[in-house]
């Protein structure tokens, strides 16, 4: 049997690590309620605990954000421009003659508004997206809305003059740039305000959307969780475990037995008591998959060799909670459980400018279309969380190996809050397939 043999000496400890990573966690004070249970034995210690409701909910409950902002946008435009016009009218319908010439004229003074607006649109979504400073933006703003407004005052002057030509009679002349640009000082303010309302808005907008984004992928993780338990307490696992315990007893290795207990006890224990955040540090991650592997370790004995390999300025990167486990197992399962050799499962984690590379591959099978179009309920929830927490941003591709088996591949965006200066996880490739120490 083969372990995983470290050969890299840490400069700092795994708890360090932890720490310095706890940044990328999200932890949400909801209500929830744990009790702690612990056999007769002392060993597997099983944590209780009520999932908050509103994590649960599902992500087609949310509608779409972009058909939702388009419409609420020209609701609120058209509706705020009439407004502007008609409060322009109130305020002189006591003191004007032809009140209805006046209203259609105020109203036209609304909608030219609305249209100059709608042409800084594409401008303010230009200047949103590149994070300019507040201070700097609220300064362009300034001097984009007093352009517009002399366009704008240009636009209504020579509207008015059409309507009351048309209707009243008048005669028809175009206004003096004097008096453009006199009106245009007013409407600068109401040209401003639009502005301030368009950006503050698009703001909140994108702050729900995060926060819609947040709860789905928090959801997503707490599914994770409980679909975690599904696979990892199946009938086959725990059969296949309890098979290799009674059989180890059998053969007189107490000592092996009660180490694979251990190990199952804290697996189970960190399974259950596993925080449900959507993001966890990739120390924390490894740790979680390489006790797993002692179990699988135990019972495939030479059948399984296995390899981790993590550099150290990615032992602090946020990953997703409950990532490599149920892809590490897919490899066992389909790959090395099914050859008769065994084989080996490897794990690795890379850095390549600012994303995170994580890979697990096997030698065993091997790997065809067939196989990927069953995918099971790990590599799916997989594909779920990582399209929840990362909205395109990554890459999740399973193909075959060279050397036979199966490759499985993530490409997503780095993101740590300290520079770790430990040296690197790596297994021992060259070790034999002697037992394991387990510590």
């Amino acid at each position: 049997m083969n372990a995983i043999c470290m050969r890299s000496t840490f400069a700092r400890s795994e708890t360090t690590h932890r720490t310095e990573a706890s940044a990328c966690r999200n932890v949400h004070a909801t209500s929830r309620s744990s009790v702690d249970r612990t056999c007769s034995s002392g060993h597997l210690e099983i944590m209780s605990r009520t999932v908050p409701p509103h994590v649960l909910v599902m992500e087609s409950s949310f509608p779409k954000p972009s058909h939702r902002v388009l419409t609420s946008f020209w609701t609120f435009h058209v509706l705020g421009w009439l407004a502007i016009g008609l409060s322009m009218w109130f305020g002189v319908v006591a003191h004007v003659d032809d009140p209805y010439i006046t209203l259609l004229a105020k109203m036209w003074f609304g909608m030219s508004g609305g249209l100059v607006a709608l042409g800084l649109r594409p401008f303010y979504q230009y200047l949103y997206e590149r994070t300019i400073p507040i201070p700097a933006l609220i300064s362009i703003a300034a001097v984009v809305s007093y352009v517009a407004t002399v366009i704008w005052s240009g636009l209504f002057k020579i509207g008015a003059r059409v309507i009351r030509a048309s209707i009243a009679g008048q005669d028809f002349y175009l206004p003096s740039f004097a008096s453009i640009f006199s009106g245009a000082l007013f409407y600068t303010f109401i040209m401003l305000a639009w502005s301030v309302l368009y950006f503050g808005i698009k703001y909140y907008r994108d702050m729900e959307a995060e926060r819609e984004r947040a709860i789905r992928a928090e959801g997503h993780a707490h599914r994770a969780e409980l679909q975690a338990l599904r696979y990892q307490l199946n009938p086959h696992f725990l059969f296949n475990t309890m098979n290799a315990i009674s059989t180890l007893v059998a053969e007189g290795r107490s000592s092996d037995a009660e180490r694979m207990i251990a190990r199952l006890s804290d697996f189970l224990r960190l399974t259950l008591e596993n925080d449900a955040a959507p993001e966890a540090p990739l120390v924390e991650e490894i740790d979680f998959t390489r006790r797993y592997l002692e179990i699988e370790q135990i019972r495939f004995g030479d059948r399984l060799s296995t390899t981790i390999d993590v550099d150290a300025d990615t032992m602090s990167a946020c990953v997703p909670t409950l990532l490599l486990q149920p892809l590490v197992e897919n490899a066992i399962r389909h790959g090395i459980a099914a050859n008769e050799e065994g084989g080996t499962v490897r794990v690795s984690a890379r850095r390549a400018g600012q994303r995170l590379l994580l890979r697990v591959e096997d030698d065993g099978r091997g790997f065809n279309e067939s196989m990927k179009l069953k995918e099971g309920i790990g590599l799916s929830n997989t594909r779920a969380r990582l399209d929840a927490l990362y909205h395109g941003n990554h890459r999740f591709e399973i193909a075959p190996s060279d050397g036979g088996g199966c490759i499985v591949s993530i490409d997503i965006p780095l993101r740590t809050e300290t520079a770790p200066v430990a040296s690197p996880l790596h297994t021992d490739q060259t070790s034999t397939r002697n037992p394991p120490t387990l510590t």
